[in-house]
């Protein structure tokens, strides 16, 4: 078991039933230098897969690993909540147990965090296959520190990925201070809304684009994607953020570009692999677009287009844009 003693830095794992993919999370982890000088986390939402039992004998034999199992399946807001409480590094990175660390990762964190900022953001790629291991490039070119003064210009820089558990590092000191953490259980959003709540501080904000790890991408999921990329992300952007003390101007224009490119996007993926659109509920994104006319037209024809169709024309999409790349 871990100590209680001062860890410059917290990785926790959410985890429920994903026991093959957590492994090689952690074997990409427990390989990184300077990992004794962290703590690990693994926070178990019920798991009836083995986790358990490989959790049991895993912490054996790392003395900077610690294993918490929730009594039944809490849903995943307050199990990253119970991240959160038990981290006792001075910084906390809540990491996706689908997610794997690329090398160097954990030094280059360490160093960064040298510098004390309020909030980091870490540049990542997408997993493109585990085994081999490939991924894509990282969203940001790998050009250092991106160090800003201004909180608004980071979080507009940030965008959407303000949504993205593992390119997230939090000041726990800070995320302590967040009242009434609970009110955000149910949103999908949690860590979102407690970031943005921590952005009231003042200092340096970092988006580091060092490539720090390689993101799965789901290939359904297991809620209704218009409530939770519509009206909940909505609800996140303009009134979270303007609890986080930033202008209505600021979060309108977020919201409206990250709706524009990466929500449609998610659309359009999701669409074209999930099983569970019946139970989406369309309703929930005309309020949320009914000021944008061209948000309001291109959702229209995304969410009504037969699939074999949308799946067309997204290949062709996909193929103009590589030829744009190309000529650019």
């Amino acid at each position: 078991m871990a100590e209680q003693k001062n860890y410059a830095l917290t990785i926790a794992i959410p985890t429920y039933n994903r026991l093959e993919k957590l492994k090689i999370c952690l074997k990409r982890l427990m390989e990184q230098k300077k990992i004794e000088q962290i703590e690990i986390i693994v926070s178990d939402n019920a798991s009836t897969d083995g986790t358990g039992e490989y959790m049991t004998e895993l912490v054996k034999k790392a003395e900077n690993i610690r294993y918490y199992r929730n009594t039944e399946n809490v849903g995943p807001d307050k199990n990253f909540l119970n991240c959160f409480e038990k981290a006792v590094g001075e910084y906390v990175l809540l990491l996706g147990d689908d997610d794997f660390m690329l090398p160097m990762a954990v030094e280059h964190l360490l160093d960064t965090l040298e510098k004390k900022p309020v909030f980091l953001h870490l540049n990542t790629s997408g997993l493109v296959s585990e085994s081999p291991f490939v991924y894509n490039e990282p969203r940001w070119e790998e050009t250092g520190l991106k160090v800003y003064s201004s909180r608004e210009k980071f979080l507009e820089d940030t965008g959407i990925f303000i949504t993205f558990m593992s390119s997230l590092v939090f000041r726990t000191e800070l995320v302590r201070r967040v009242e009434n953490k609970e009110q955000y259980i149910g949103t999908y959003f949690i860590q979102s809304y407690i970031a943005l709540a921590t952005m009231r501080e003042q200092g340096l904000y970092i988006i580091d684009t060092y490539n720090y790890l390689a993101a799965s991408s789901n290939e359904t999921v297991g809620y209704d994607l218009y409530e939770v990329w519509f009206y909940n992300y909505r609800k996140l952007i303009l009134e979270g953020g303007k609890n986080g003390g930033f202008s209505e101007k600021i979060l309108s224009d977020i919201y409206y570009k990250s709706t524009k490119n990466t929500v449609r996007q998610f659309v359009i993926q999701f669409r074209c692999t999930c099983k569970n659109q019946a139970n989406w509920r369309k309703a929930y994104i005309w309020p949320c677009v009914e000021t944008y006319h061209d948000l309001k037209r291109t959702f229209w024809i995304l969410v009504n287009c037969p699939v074999g169709i949308l799946r067309l024309l997204h290949v062709v999409w996909m193929q103009l844009r590589k030829i744009k790349n190309v000529l650019h």
